[in-house]
């Protein structure tokens, strides 16, 4: 019984959130469906709550015992607890005000610094890994030369301002990476699609506690 009431539980909350989101057209499965949202959003604060305590636990562990950098431990606690804090009671009558405030003058400038120091490891592997050793490799090697030159002011300055480089830069991103994006979409869709129904099933069972099947 351990594992058949949970399943039974499963199988009876998929089947009706699947009516609630599909069969829109009373108001006793559009109340069901946000019943079953507001749910699904309690879980995923205590999961964040978790998380926080979890991510607490271990750092503060570290940051007691001195390891080796356990500064940068100190200051995942004290990023995660101030934006708490001030979004809560710093700016108490406007809480969402304070955590965009925080979040665009502190956690973006810090993103867009750690991706442009990125960006030199990410041209290093490129040229180590971007070889004409095949055709397929070859096609790599020119689609990332004309998309890095296309979408800098150096590639129209080489051509003498010429905005050639930027339209087949524009062409591939809008023709064969969508074309591509879309394919990896509907392939990762039918992917959690089975998946679903695998758990909805009882087919698999790692989320009770199993190894599997």
């Amino acid at each position: 019984m351990k594992k058949e009431v949970p399943m039974a539980i499963c199988f009876i909350l998929a089947v009706l959130y699947v009516v609630a989101n599909y069969f829109t057209g009373s108001k006793f499965i559009t109340t069901l469906k946000t019943t079953l949202d507001d749910w699904f959003l309690i879980v995923t604060a205590w999961a964040v709550l978790v998380g926080t305590v979890n991510l607490t636990q271990i750092h503060g562990r570290r940051i007691r015992a001195k390891r080796e950098g356990y500064v940068f431990s100190a200051w995942l606690l004290a990023c995660l607890y101030g934006m708490m804090l001030v979004s809560i009671l710093i700016f108490r009558s406007a809480n969402a005000i304070g955590w965009k405030f925080m979040y665009n003058q502190l956690i973006a400038p810090m993103n867009a610094t750690v991706y442009a120091t990125l960006v030199f490891y990410i041209g290093s592997a490129a040229y180590r890994s971007f070889r004409m050793r095949s055709l397929e490799a070859t096609i790599l090697l020119v689609t990332a030369v004309v998309m890095m030159l296309g979408r800098v002011p150096l590639g129209r300055m080489l051509l003498g301002g010429r905005p050639y480089l930027g339209q087949m830069a524009d062409w591939i991103l809008s023709v064969p990476n969508s074309a591509g994006m879309r394919g990896i979409q509907i392939g990762a869709c039918l992917g959690g699609l089975a998946t679903a129904l695998r758990i909805m099933l009882g087919i698999e069972r790692g989320h009770l506690g199993g190894t599997g099947e």
